[in-house]
């Protein structure tokens, strides 16, 4: 009886250890949290791109061309269909929006030398184009400022975006006017003559 027992507990075990590891595979929710929303380059362009335009636009972050664009209407239903797929796999790496009524600014693409975006993309560029919606296309490098960034914006909304370049306060330098190292050896010259005409 002790032997049936034991056999019946030591099933119901593996029983429970075998429907765990099936369940735990097959979820359907199987996920986890990512650690990390933005890449490191990513990371340090937004970071400058809100310095450079955060007071006059909000920024979004990985927005899907079919968000921005529609197609018109009338458009007959292949040709909508067939652009409706082809705009699904489009991704934009920045928006900016008008900061009252949330409409599109201007779209951003960072360009890896190595990545997908490293040559422009026809589709992507007429699609922007056509809808009027500039499409800014800036180098991953180090070393950004916003100045920089926002004159590159500017420069591709045109003159009526009304960006006007970054204010930044003149410092004066509080420093010597001259090099220092000539004054320093003419110094060190001068004193190795005096010092040679008392020991003669």
């Amino acid at each position: 009886m002790e032997l049936v027992i034991t056999l019946m507990i030591l099933l119901l075990v593996v029983s429970a250890i075998a429907i765990h590891l099936t369940q735990s595979n097959n979820t359907p929710f199987p996920y986890k949290k990512k650690i990390q929303l933005f890449s490191n380059s990513e990371r340090a362009f937004m970071l400058m791109l809100e310095r450079a335009v955060g007071d006059e636009f909000r920024i979004l972050h990985r927005v899907r061309l079919t968000d921005l664009l529609e197609v018109r209407q009338g458009t007959n239903k292949r040709t909508a269909q067939t652009a409706k797929l082809k705009a699904s796999g489009k991704v934009l790496d920045f928006v900016l929006l008008n900061k009252t009524d949330l409409s599109p600014i201007a779209a951003i693409d960072l360009v890896n030398a190595e990545g997908y975006k490293q040559r422009p993309d026809w589709f992507l560029k007429g699609s922007l184009d056509t809808a009027g919606l500039p499409h800014v296309r800036i180098k991953i490098k180090s070393g950004y400022t916003p100045a920089e960034i926002r004159q590159c914006i500017a420069a591709k909304l045109g003159p009526n975006s009304k960006l006007s370049p970054l204010n930044v306060k003149k410092v004066k330098s509080k420093g010597p006017t001259r090099p220092i190292r000539p004054l320093l050896q003419a110094h060190i010259n001068q004193a190795t003559a005096q010092e040679a005409q008392a020991a003669a």
